[in-house]
Formats: C-alpha cells, sequence, structure tokens
C-alpha cells in the first residue's frame, strides 16, 4: 500500500520521549500498539466485528514472543505511518513495502512476506497481456491510494483509471469496461474468490515488494528484539503456515527466481 508523504509537527516534549528507548516503553506498558486499517482481506479486516486476518495473527505471535500484549488500533491510511512517527503507535502491521522513501523517515524490521504487482483479466482473455507495456492503449483498473499508480504511470500510453473501491475494478474487467486492473498478488486470489465474477489472475509484473513492519528511528534493542522475534516464527515453520493459511502460499519467502538478488 502506498502511503501520502508528509511529516508531523511534534512539540519538544514528544521530541523527548521519541528518543526513549522503545523496547523499555512496552514493556513498561505491557502492551504492543499495532497500528492497522483492518479493512483489506486477506491482510487484516473486520469479520462480524471482530479484527482478523494475516497481519492480525502475525501481531499476536510477535507480541507474544516479546511477551507482551497485543493493542491493535485502527485507524485510516493518512493517520497510519504519521502515527508511528509520533509515537502515538509503536508499529503498523498493514502490508506496506519497504521502499527506499520510507527507510528514510522509519526504521524497518526485517521482511515478513513477499509480493509483487499482478494483473486481473477476463476468464476468455486471449491476448498476451504479459506485461504493463503490452497495455499500451488499453484501460488499467487500479484503486486509490495503491502503491501500483506510480508503477503503472511510466509505461505511457496505458489509460490508467482510478477507483475509490478497491472490488470495482474487478467489475469492470469482468463487464468489458476496463481491460485489467492490477493489484497485489497475495490480495488478487481472495478478491476474486469473493467477487464471484468471470475474472482469472493475470501476468505478474514489476519487482518483488519486501513487506515489512516500520517503527520509529533509533530504537536499536527494539530492532534486535523485533528481528529475533520474527526470526523464531520463521524458524519454527509458524509464520510460513500463517502464510499458507491466508494466502494459499507460501509468502514468507522472496520468490525462486529472486532469492538470490
Amino acid at each position: 500500500m502506498r502511503f501520502l508523504p508528509g511529516l508531523l509537527l511534534l512539540l519538544p516534549l514528544a521530541s523527548t520521549c521519541a528518543q526513549a528507548e522503545l523496547m523499555d516503553d512496552i514493556n513498561d506498558r505491557g502492551e504492543l500498539r499495532i497500528a492497522l486499517e483492518a479493512d483489506t482481506p486477506p491482510f487484516n479486516f473486520k469479520d462480524d466485528g471482530k479484527l482478523t486476518g494475516f497481519e492480525v495473527e502475525l501481531g499476536q505471535l510477535l507480541a507474544s514472543e516479546l511477551d507482551v500484549r497485543a493493542d491493535f488500533v485502527v485507524t485510516e491510511a493518512a493517520e497510519l505511518l504519521p502515527g508511528v512517527e509520533s509515537g502515538k503507535f509503536d508499529v503498523a502491521i498493514n502490508h506496506i513495502a519497504m521502499t527506499p522513501e520510507l527507510k528514510d523517515r522509519f526504521d524497518f524490521s526485517e521482511p515478513y512476506s513477499y509480493s509483487s504487482a499482478q494483473l486481473i483479466v477476463r476468464k476468455e482473455e486471449q491476448r498476451p497481456l504479459f506485461s504493463l507495456q503490452a497495455l499500451r492503449g488499453q484501460a488499467l483498473g487500479v484503486a486509490q491510494g495503491s502503491q501500483f499508480v506510480d508503477q503503472a504511470r511510466t509505461v505511457e500510453g496505458i489509460n490508467l483509471r482510478s477507483y475509490a473501491d478497491a472490488q470495482q475494478p474487478i467489475k469492470d474487467v469482468a463487464d468489458k469496461q476496463i481491460d485489467a486492473a492490477i493489484s497485489d498478488r497475495l490480495l488478487i486470489p481472495y478478491a476474486i474468490r469473493d467477487s464471484r465474477l468471470p475474472v482469472k489472475e493475470g501476468a505478474k509484473v514489476g519487482p518483488t515488494l519486501s513487506l515489512a513492519i516500520p517503527f520509529q528511528k533509533g530504537n536499536p534493542a527494539f530492532r534486535a528484539s523485533l528481528d529475533s522475534a520474527l526470526q523464531r516464527i520463521k524458524a519454527d515453520g509458524r509464520l510460513m503456515a500463517l502464510s499458507e493459511k491466508w494466502f494459499g502460499m507460501d509468502a514468507s519467502k522472496p520468490p525462486k527466481a529472486e532469492a538470490g538478488q
């Protein structure tokens, strides 16, 4: 997910508090404050009012490994990263790609999952739509705020259409209003199954994205503890099992073709 850049102006007291080691603060409170949007299945969402999803279970595992409670805070996309930056939240676990721009603002855990952009096309599609370049002169749908908007804009000649509702591009593909939609490859199987429309998974396009957990810079003890917790749930197979449960695949490791990069 792509977030709009922007720094909060902090009061001097908040800046001073930000210098304290985050791990000590978390231990004192006995809880890990985790921000998420709770609107993107199967990553994190509400089912009958209850938080669930891959990242909710991941947050619970990590908090347990840190020997604290998981305190989930549902917030809007515009407040997610500024809230981590200001210290309102300890971390955000919200399918955030570790980009160079965000690495300038935050420290990150090691990656917990890997993804990439993928196309959604009609079931009967016969054209060789194997890349974004193949969509020159065609209409491509994308959800507003998606990290894939900028990726699609790098190819001249694509008629890019933005949607407030992430399900609408899939409907428009099925209704032949657009030629394809672009989304996260980990979201697509769930979205297609949920839509019950005559669409299918298309080609994977673009680079592999490393999904990781951002937190305030200058907290080496917390970073070491968080990475150690992640390494334990990777080593004993819990992260792989969680990934397969929610995505139907092991997304805890980079795709084989790119594992050595």
